[in-house]
């Protein structure tokens, strides 16, 4: 499902595999497979066709070494991250900010410590 507006959205497997890629720099399907948690493993194979559809997403490049194929990343992870965040609220909160941390707040989904962290930053947003 794609965007008129730039970057596709990511599944979450894909996710996990652009963490690994983010976190490792360039990698290989093998080191893809290796790195993910118990929790996400997939048959290399899967791997293989998921990090081919992310360099059809435009997402990674592909350079072969040898017999094997390093994918890296072709965007930061702060502008996916960005992205996507802006699509959730807006599709979810109507783009109101305040109406998420609301939500969060009346949910409970907020550490005091998490409390305390925004207040320092909107007190030197401030200065």
């Amino acid at each position: 499902m794609g965007s008129k507006k730039g970057i596709e959205s990511l599944s979450n497997f894909e996710w996990q595999i652009m963490n690994q890629i983010w976190e490792m720099g360039s990698s290989s399907a093998r080191e893809v497979l290796e790195a993910l948690t118990e929790e996400h493993r997939r048959a290399y194979t899967t791997i293989q066709t998921y990090l081919e559809r992310l360099v059809d997403k435009k997402f990674l490049s592909k350079e072969k070494v040898g017999l094997v194929n390093f994918y890296r990343s072709l965007i930061p992870r702060d502008r996916v991250v960005r992205k996507e965040t802006k699509r959730f609220v807006d599709q979810i909160f109507g783009g109101s900010s305040s109406q998420l941390a609301a939500y969060l707040l009346d949910e409970g989904e907020i550490s005091q410590s998490d409390l305390d962290r925004i207040k320092k930053m909107l007190e030197d947003s401030n200065e």
